[in-house]
């Protein structure tokens, strides 16, 4: 793979990607931007109480990646990268606009994304990475808000697993394909940093990760966090967003372990979400030590007699639509922080795409806390 790494990528068309099917009707930062927008009646709410929303979603990156694992040959290789990117293109527009619609609903002040993917493509078998952008999750989702007349920042972007492999496509010239998987938070960006002020932003890769064999080749699959210390109407907090790594409990558990002795290792009140990849609803080494870190799960501690599973609500094949029987998207608080409510998005029959695609194959979740003064 000379420099190369890989996973799960491909396309026959690249320009495509760059447009976004929502119509930009507010200019952004080059670097991104979108904007959520609440009523005259929060606004005053939120003055006296803290009332504060935040949000998890994991967009899911859109590759078919099943075959690729099984892959015993660089030709069988290629040919499967090239179908998981088609899957990509044919899904991701509509998807990541459906995911746009979740958040406008919701009007969250700050989202932690999960697989932000960055994908972009070049000449087959080139040395040089891949730079032509044919889809990039944050941009178009950050175009999609602002169509629908929000206003968001990017605060934090984290990259992960940046891999890069050739793919074929039938008759259809080959590629290569490099996918950048990426932690983001954003948050609004209309609000008055009388009210609103970002006081410092931190990200990192996880120190023990995922090891994975593939053509006899072993490979790492990096996983990480973002973080932002936020004053929130005269209230700071740490707000921090991670996705944990993988199927492995051990791997899980030392990530677990490293958000405890990183970025939640403060005096600040915490405000953690992600996908831990760790079944909540299990009772998993790794959730049980976050709950003794002094976490409070907030879906538990609101629904207790409510499953709260959140994945998986699709097969790599989107059109295959699963019932999820797991808990891996949560949302954590410690300290002086009081929970208001909860609720899970994009999980309903109702919130299929027009072809009939769920948003993300992970729900997620909405939660309104109260800042305590």
């Amino acid at each position: 793979m000379s420099g190369k790494n890989f996973l799960p990528f491909i396309i026959f068309i690249l320009i495509i990607a760059m447009t976004s099917s929502c119509k930009k009707e507010a200019s952004l930062a080059p670097d991104l931007q979108v904007s959520s927008a609440s009523s005259a009646t929060r606004e005053i709410a939120n003055e006296s109480d803290r009332e504060l929303k935040v949000m998890t979603y994991n967009m899911n990156s859109g590759a078919e990646v099943s075959g690729i694992w099984t892959s015993t040959s660089q030709a069988q290789l290629a040919a499967e990268v090239g179908k998981a990117f088609t899957n990509v293109q044919r899904t991701a527009l509509e998807r990541i606009e459906a995911i746009a619609h979740q958040i406008d609903i919701a009007s969250p002040d700050i989202v932690g994304l999960q697989e932000a993917a960055l994908w972009r493509v070049g000449p087959p078998l080139d040395p040089a990475p891949a730079e032509t952008i044919a889809y990039d999750f944050l941009r178009i989702l950050l175009d999609c808000l602002a169509a629908k007349g929000k206003h968001y920042s990017a605060i934090s972007v984290q990259p992960h697993l940046d891999v890069e492999l050739t793919a074929v496509f039938g008759t259809t010239p080959p590629l290569d394909v490099r996918y950048t998987d990426r932690s983001i938070i954003i948050a609004r960006s209309d609000l008055q940093t009388s009210r609103f002020q970002i006081e410092g932003i931190n990200a990192g890769t996880f120190i023990t990760n995922t090891a994975v064999s593939l053509l006899g080749m072993q490979f790492t699959l990096p996983k990480g966090w973002v973080s932002a210390d936020i004053k929130y109407r005269g209230k700071t907090y740490r707000f921090v967003a991670t996705h944990m790594g993988g199927t492995y409990e051990p791997v899980n558990f030392a990530q677990a372990n490293e958000l405890l002795q990183g970025p939640i290792n403060t005096t600040l009140p915490v405000i953690l979400v992600g996908d831990f990849n760790s079944d909540a609803a299990a009772g998993t080494r790794s959730y049980s030590l976050l709950l003794n870190g002094g976490l409070v799960d907030v879906w538990n501690s609101l629904r207790p007699s409510e499953s709260g599973f959140t994945w998986p609500l699709s097969a790599d094949n989107p059109l295959v639509i699963l019932n999820p029987s797991k808990r891996l998207d949560l949302i954590w608080t410690r300290g002086e922080i009081s929970l208001s409510g909860i609720d899970m998005v994009g999980e309903d029959l109702t919130d299929l795409t027009l072809s009939g695609f769920r948003p993300s194959n992970h729900a997620g979740l909405v939660a309104t806390l109260v800042l305590k003064p």
